[in-house]
């Protein structure tokens, strides 16, 4: 995409900006902006975060418009020793993301939004800029949704792919600076597809068809040509506490022969594994939350040797689990506490950065018997809407193929704010 339509982006924006003002000043009786008497003295800083809708009325085609978005900072101090010498180590800010969102409430049971990455999103220490072509960079979710009913639903567009209880929670909500290796491993996808979910006494499941690629110009348009998949969820409420869940993934790539994105020029929205699954738990009692899964992917693609480590050949397995407690301390402060096992794969974050000091932001190995222990905490200053994070990860396992032991300690900390 050519710089003049950098600029018909820029003009889009505004020109949104210009018609949302014009829907909240033109008079319409059913806009509402909430009126502040200038009396009232007991201002709460944290009430600036429920002021986003631009637009709201009982008759129409549009009945609510709500501009959303998040911004995502953090500090990594990260320690990595192979067979117990120093390899790499880094300390770096990253602006880990930035997004904006509007959301439209439409008239017989529709829905309509977006999510959109604005910064250059690759979490390195680079300023908030974007990619030299578009505003937004691509989206992280686009897509409508019809409800005609509260038990059924169907989304087409861009979305996640939901898979373990981690990997569904939003960034906004995340317990953890960064989420499990195993989880990253197999989870993180956003292909292009259509999903029905029906809710029948109490059980919730939902099918999914999957387009695993897009054309590489901002902001990554479908690409038909890339591999196809499917995804089955399926939610058991056990009991007033407790939920069980099952999640499959597929994606049709001929064994790990081939990538998820086929002939598609960017193809990460599909997992590596042709079949995940996942089974696992959401409990939640007064103050004590737990999640966990167990986790099962099969036929990876290839990856290839890095260094010291063997190349995971096509078609590899893979396990693992994870178990994370969280307890509120008080109303403000929580504990985090994570164990996670990964049998193989790719290390993720935080190892993703500076491998002997030469900036690589690919700078991970291939691994197996990998474990991590993460503990930590979350202080709100205004809820999930503004929080401070923080914690130490170590984490530990051999170089894969070989008997090479790889160890890492981070320390994390990060500042998450939405609206």
């Amino acid at each position: 995409m050519k710089k003049q339509n950098c600029l018909k982006s820029h003009v889009a924006l505004a020109s949104a900006s210009l018609l949302g003002a014009q829907l909240v000043t033109a008079g319409n009786p059913g806009s509402v902006f909430d009126d502040v008497d200038p009396m009232v003295t007991d201002f709460n800083m944290c009430d600036i975060f429920d002021k986003n809708t631009l637009y709201q009325s009982d008759s129409g085609f549009i009945r609510k418009i709500k501009l959303q978005g998040r911004y995502h900072s953090q500090y990594i101090s990260a320690v990595e020793r192979i067979d117990g010498v120093r390899d790499n180590e880094f300390d770096q800010i990253q602006h880990r993301r930035a997004r904006i969102q509007m959301s439209f409430d439409l008239a017989n049971n529709l829905s309509f939004g977006f999510d959109a990455n604005f910064s250059d999103g690759d979490g390195s220490s680079n300023t908030l800029v974007n990619n030299g072509d578009t505003f937004i960079n691509n989206f992280q979710t686009i897509n409508i949704q019809w409800k005609p009913t509260d038990d059924f639903y169907v989304i087409i567009g861009k979305d996640k792919q939901d898979i373990t209880r981690e990997d569904i929670q939003s960034s906004r909500f995340i317990k953890t600076v960064e989420r499990a290796p195993i989880v990253n491993e197999i989870g993180q996808q956003r292909p292009w597809g259509a999903q029905v979910g029906w809710i029948t006494n109490g059980i919730e499941q939902r099918l999914g068809a999957w387009v695993y690629g897009a054309y590489d110009q901002g902001p990554e348009w479908v690409d038909f040509s890339a591999n196809k998949g499917l995804s089955y969820n399926l939610t058991v409420p056990v009991n007033d506490d407790l939920d069980f869940h099952l999640d499959w993934n597929y994606v049709n790539n001929d064994g790990g022969l081939e990538r998820a994105r086929g002939n598609a020029e960017v193809g990460t929205f599909g997992s590596a594994y042709e079949h995940a699954v996942a089974v696992g738990i959401d409990y939640e009692k007064d103050r004590l939350k737990v999640i966990s899964d167990f986790i099962y992917g099969a036929n990876r693609e290839r990856s290839g040797a890095y260094r010291g480590s063997e190349e995971i050949p096509a078609g590899n397995d893979t396990w693992g689990f994870y178990v994370m407690p969280s307890y509120k301390i008080t109303e403000n402060l929580e504990g985090v506490f994570r164990y996670q096992y990964m049998d193989s794969g790719r290390e993720q974050r935080t190892q993703r950065f500076g491998n002997d000091g030469g900036g690589d932001r690919n700078a991970r190995f291939n691994v197996e018997n990998y474990h991590s222990v993460y503990g930590g905490f979350q202080y709100f200053l205004c809820g999930e809407n503004l929080k401070l994070m923080g914690g130490y990860e170590h984490a530990w396992g051999d170089l894969f193929g070989t008997n090479t032991e790889i160890e890492t300690g981070s320390w994390q900390f990060a500042m998450r704010t939405y609206f």
